[in-house]
């Protein structure tokens, strides 16, 4: 009875095991270690279009030649050597086809058999991947050309998940914030956009939760920081993409300081153009009725005895004065500048310049230091002229610094530019206030007319240079003159 139901189930164990031999969708050859077919499933036969009987005891190669699927692999990438060689599972892509007719891929895994008492066998089982491996190539070559626009967009380009953590930082956010991409990866973007500067994590969180894109789609103008601390501003739009229960956020960037810096430019030059026509008209007018008044009053203090009366006038003719003074630097600053230029040593006007003011300034309550560059070339410019310019920037750092304090002087050689920065100790120039220095008039102190700045600025641009100033309330102004090399 035991031997009867032991034959029973070896009986149905070679059932299932046919069945499964046959069923499976992959084609299945059994060879020996010469290469010599011993069997073989329905689907080996299908694609071979041959009999079993015609298949059984034959050499592999053969068969594969005769099936129109040859086996041109060499002995030493055949998979059955291979497997012979290693006594370990073997897989090979094996690719195959004729002139203008399309490749066929195989995936093809040899696995060595051994069973006591019997020789070694190997099973093979073939799998048609061509279908796969073109997927593969399309998702490879798609995934390439998304990375060639994203790394060529001039815009920074970042994405970050659920969880508020970076993605995607490509060559232009590199350029722009100053890290390189292993250094971002993964980290949370607060590290890039602090939330007191645009708090979107909560944009983030309140999408999550309602999935109403409030600023989705919107272009935000936030404050980021670059890797060495300096804060810039940025325009940003925010889109997202949605995969099952997966959301990707993707921020594109643009650095809008250069565009800010034009726009503060253009803003000012256009005051500056509006307001000198208007002084201009002003000191015409006034210039002549000055003239009179001056040359009445001289004429009538020579024949007065009155002492007080006498007084009087000198004090009219003190007014006179310095009113006639101030038209004419409103002459200076009106004037279309015309530059008598030579080759000059910028270190050297700058050295004479902190001569003459460490003169006047000779009390120890003010000091003038100089980093001065070596490797400076003369540039074309008016010495004379720019002697005025930084005469006029020294003087207000020296207004600015009533308690006293050091005034550096820096030069820099650029690229195609001559960089001079003045700095000072002072006491700043509040953010609402910048805009404004250059413009004539403009004064945040008791004394002075507000022209030395203005004449400056076109002095400078007369020599197709720029100037600005960068300062915060109570931690001293830095005055920046750029001038071209050619």
């Amino acid at each position: 009875m035991q031997e009867n139901q032991h034959g029973r189930d070896i009986k149905t164990t070679n059932l299932i095991l046919v069945a499964l031999f046959d069923g499976i969708s992959e084609e299945i050859m059994v060879v020996d270690e010469n290469g010599i077919i011993q069997d073989v499933n329905k689907v080996f036969l299908n694609e071979c279009g041959m009999r079993k009987e015609d298949v059984l005891g034959q050499n592999c190669s053969d068969i594969r030649l005769l099936s129109g699927n040859p086996c041109d692999l060499t002995s030493q990438y055949c998979p059955l050597e291979r497997a012979k060689e290693t006594g370990q599972r073997v897989e090979i892509t094996h690719r195959h086809g004729q002139k203008g007719v399309e490749f066929i891929e195989l995936s093809r895994i040899m696995y060595p058999v051994t069973a006591e008492g019997t020789s070694r066998l190997f099973i093979e089982i073939s799998r048609d991947v061509t279908e796969y491996r073109n997927l593969i190539r399309k998702l490879q070559s798609s995934e390439k050309k998304f990375r060639t626009i994203l790394d060529t967009a001039t815009d920074a380009i970042i994405s970050i998940d659920s969880e508020h953590r970076i993605v995607v930082f490509n060559n232009a956010a590199q350029q722009i914030f100053g890290y390189p991409r292993d250094e971002v990866m993964g980290k949370d973007l607060n590290m890039l956009i602090p939330p007191q500067y645009g708090d979107h994590s909560r944009f983030v969180k309140r999408f999550l939760e309602t999935r109403k894109p409030k600023v989705i789609g919107k272009t935000l103008s936030l404050t980021a920081f670059r890797k060495s601390g300096e804060e810039f501003p940025i325009q940003l739009g925010l889109s997202y993409h949605e995969m099952e229960k997966d959301v990707t956020f993707t921020a594109i960037i643009r650095d809008t300081s250069t565009q800010k810096q034009l726009e503060k430019k253009l803003l000012r030059s256009e005051r500056l153009a509006a307001v000198g026509q208007t002084v201009a008209h002003v000191a015409h007018e006034i210039k002549n009725p000055l003239m009179i008044i001056g040359g009445f009053s001289h004429q009538i203090r020579d024949s007065l005895i009155d002492d007080k009366a006498v007084q009087k006038l000198g004090m009219i003719l003190d007014e006179v004065s310095r009113l006639e003074r101030l038209v004419a630097s409103l002459g200076d600053f009106t004037k279309v500048y015309t530059l008598v230029k030579r080759p000059a040593d910028i270190n050297s006007v700058i050295q004479d310049v902190l001569k003459i003011m460490g003169g006047i300034y000779s009390s120890g309550k003010h000091c003038f230091k100089a980093n001065l560059a070596s490797d400076l070339a003369e540039i074309n410019s008016d010495p004379d002229k720019l002697k005025q310019v930084f005469i006029n920037i020294i003087t207000n750092a020296i207004q600015a610094m009533e308690d006293g304090g050091t005034i550096t002087v820096s030069t820099k050689k650029l690229s195609n530019n001559i960089e001079i920065q003045i700095s000072d100790e002072g006491i700043g120039i509040r953010e609402e206030d910048i805009l404004h220095i250059f413009e004539p008039f403009f004064t945040t102190r008791d004394r002075g007319s507000g022209l030395g700045l203005a004449i400056s600025y076109k002095v400078v641009e007369a020599h197709k240079g720029e100037i600005w100033a960068d300062s915060e309330p109570g931690q001293g102004t830095t005055f920046v003159v750029k001038l071209p090399l050619l």
